[in-house]
């Protein structure tokens, strides 16, 4: 996720211990967390983030009525510049049908939908775009939080879209040709947090203190696959991340004969993710749009996201029989979807709100840099259907 102003993340300072934000023990802590330690000792990293993003009933990403997005809430996405994404994610949909003969059944399955903003958005347009498309998609929202998959259903409901549906996950879906559509999902996925420390790996988990509180237990890190990866080439005190394969690519296989997945997210290549000056890692906590660095303060009340190892994606999604489609900066993606847009913009005042949002989502100090773009492909597609820009190198910095 992104501050408000993502050219200038506000970073508090690291707290000693937890709680240290001064409202006490959250819930999470108290009825999940600290039991579940004090029963089966420390937890490695990846569980503790798994259940402070995602537990049921107190993770951060399981309240329906938490208002993440937005001026409002604790970060700024690409859907809460306004429509102008997806619409443009429209473009790339149309183009995909179109270059497959306009099937009479295009599936969508997105991926960490939130308040299903970029499903009305995208459906929006598809109807611009031609009502033969719009009646072709069948459009799954994909939320794994039970109380956050009513809200969408209602709110689906009202919008009287007939083929829009909320799901809890796309594995029980089967079809010939569908797409899969992620924005900023990987950044969210749990990760181990190491650290290279007297010539050797570790793996932080999280432990109590004396005191009850939250604290970092470090361990020898063994796992024959993690060291081969990272390598011994840091600095005593490097500090990184480490995403367990991007699994959800092998569910993900399974959906569609053909398909496209479309990733859009912050991250590095390999290179640049590993790079010897990025001592302290990616990891960083969001919360009312100011970005910490602990994820122990306040666990459950706050996002908690790692940038994205691109490479290390790409190579998961080839050991799943997804091929790599292309692979660019958001700026230059979305440039050449727009292009045929901008040429015929008409005067006035919707055309002017296009453009200023269109301005934010390319801007190299804003998103147009920060964010990627990964397609991947599977099965027999058209070859008429190609990657809109010049595709990067990703196993380049």
């Amino acid at each position: 996720m992104e501050t408000g102003n993502p050219r200038e993340p506000s970073k508090l300072p690291a707290p000693v211990i937890y709680p240290s934000s001064g409202i006490g023990a959250t819930p999470l802590f108290e009825q999940i967390l600290r039991p579940l330690i004090e029963k089966e000792g420390p937890l490695p990293f990846p569980r503790f983030m798994e259940l402070a993003l995602y537990h049921e009933e107190h993770g951060y990403y399981s309240d329906p009525e938490r208002v993440r997005v937005g001026r409002g809430g604790d970060f700024a996405t690409n859907i809460s510049v306004g429509e102008t994404f997806g619409r443009l994610l429209a473009l790339r949909l149309h183009e995909f049908w179109i270059a497959h003969r306009s099937p009479a059944v295009l599936h969508i399955f997105e991926l960490g939908p939130e308040d299903g903003s970029l499903a009305l958005d995208i459906l929006k347009w598809a109807h611009q775009l031609s009502p033969d498309f719009r009646a072709s998609l069948r459009y799954t929202a994909c939320e794994h939080s039970t109380r956050k998959r009513a809200i969408l259903a209602t709110r689906f409901a009202q919008s009287e879209e007939p083929h829009l549906q909320a799901s809890d996950t796309p594995r029980e879906h089967r079809g010939e040709f569908g797409v899969v559509l992620a924005n900023e999902v990987l950044d969210a996925l749990p990760v181990k947090l190491l650290r290279f420390t007297g010539g050797s790996w570790h793996q932080r988990w999280v432990d109590l203190d004396q005191d009850g509180a939250l604290t970092w237990s470090d361990l020898i890190e063994d796992d024959p696959h993690t060291l081969a990866f990272l390598g011994d080439d840091f600095t005593n005190g490097y500090q990184t991340e480490l995403c367990g394969g991007y699994p959800l690519f092998q569910d993900l296989a399974r959906l569609f004969d053909r398909g496209l997945f479309l990733f859009i997210d912050y991250g590095f290549t390999h290179q640049d993710y590993y790079h010897p000056d990025r001592t302290e890692g990616t990891l960083q906590t969001y919360c009312a749009h100011q970005a910490g660095d602990d994820p122990l303060d306040s666990p459950g009340l706050r996002d908690i996201t790692t940038h994205v190892n691109f490479t290390a994606a790409a190579a998961s999604a080839r050991l799943a029989a997804l091929r790599l489609h292309g692979f660019a900066r958001q700026e230059s993606y979305l440039t050449n979807l727009a292009a045929p847009l901008l040429r015929t913009l008409p005067d006035g005042p919707a055309s002017l709100s296009f453009i200023r949002q269109f301005r934010t989502l390319t801007h190299p100090g804003f998103f147009g840099s920060r964010f990627h773009v990964l397609e991947l492909t599977q099965g027999a597609l058209d070859p008429s259907f190609r990657f809109p820009c010049a595709s990067q190198d990703l196993a380049a910095g």
